[in-house]
């Protein structure tokens, strides 16, 4: 009898360690199970490509997978209301970019705002390529420019999303040289830049990555790229600044959680990525890519995620929306 009772007495004091040890998992040190990426646009977009590569190298880093969802739809506030109401466990982080965090004054129905994401780190900053049509008989953004001029409202100006960083240049872009062009939206600038392939549609703005396939295929003109100088993938297409017009518009990526996401989440994620970026195979990989790679870490990034969502804001009032 007295040996029954020891071996009970091993087996509940060895079930006790078990649960113990399951209970404990939250304590132990992140991560330590699988971590869902949501990128709130469809696969093979801008935001897409960007997530997977860089995600790829951070899994060896962190010694996790890092699931990619792709939760499109609603021009991506689907999928970051996701983000938003998700625990703030480590487990559910998402994509970001320039203009999400003033998704409410742009779209009904949005309940997430500036406060209800944790801003980790900024991975990318991105210039968009403009392309034409081979039809349109343009070659340079002068003569887009002056196609709209002569025809208010007609040139067919692809966009892909809803207020995202494409329909901003086209705001800024009209704003400066006092044009309108007529705007098109579609699900992601790979989407776009198809349809102006297809002669769907005049003009698009995609960003290198979404465009790099049909510019290489021949399929469209690239007239110039918003940034500051050539890009290397593309190095005979122009700056804006270089063909006369002074305009430059970027759009950044980066990573968040939702509101109250501890520190060591955070610092995790972060380090992960600053060690990414001393990898030089992936700063390779990302430039074939077509991605403009650009690092800042958790504690500058912070203050620069309020400050870019004031200037959106004010952007966003200007247009009276």
């Amino acid at each position: 009898m007295k040996k029954v009772i020891v071996l009970l007495l091993v087996l509940v004091c060895a079930f006790g360690s078990v649960y113990a040890g399951g209970g404990s998992d939250a304590n132990a040190a992140y991560p330590n199970k699988i971590i869902q990426m949501i990128v709130p646009f469809g696969a093979g977009g801008g935001a897409d490509i960007s997530v997977r590569l860089l995600t790829n190298y951070m899994e060896d880093i962190l010694g996790q997978r890092i699931v990619i969802q792709n939760v499109s739809g609603g021009s991506g506030t689907i999928g970051f209301s996701q983000i938003a109401s998700a625990a703030p466990d480590g487990y559910t982080l998402g994509y970001f970019a320039s203009t999400n965090s003033n998704d409410a004054r742009l779209f009904q129905g949005v309940t997430y705002g500036v406060d209800s994401f944790t801003p980790i780190c900024m991975y990318s900053n991105d210039p968009h390529v403009i392309v034409v049509s081979k039809d349109s008989g343009i070659t340079d953004i002068n003569g887009l420019i002056q196609a709209a001029a002569e025809n208010p409202e007609e040139i067919t100006f692809g966009l892909g999303g809803a207020w995202t960083s494409h329909d901003f240049l086209r705001i800024s872009l009209e704003e400066m040289t006092g044009v309108k062009f007529k705007r098109m939206v579609f699900q992601g600038g790979t989407a776009a830049v198809t349809a102006v392939a297809g002669g769907n549609c005049m003009v698009a703005v995609p960003f290198v990555s979404e465009a790099l396939a049909q510019i290489q295929a021949g399929n469209v003109i690239p007239i110039a790229i918003t940034s500051e100088e050539r890009f290397e993938l593309l190095p005979d297409v122009p700056t804006c600044k270089e063909s006369g017009l002074d305009f430059v518009h970027t759009m950044w990526r980066g990573f968040v959680g939702p509101a109250g996401l501890p520190d060591e989440v955070v610092t995790a994620i972060d380090n992960a990525v600053k060690q990414v970026f001393e990898n030089p195979e992936y700063l390779q990989a990302n430039l074939e890519a077509g991605t403009f790679s650009q690092y800042m870490g958790h504690d500058e990034f912070e203050q620069f995620y309020l400050e870019n969502h004031e200037i959106y804001q004010g952007l966003i009032e200007q247009e009276g929306l």
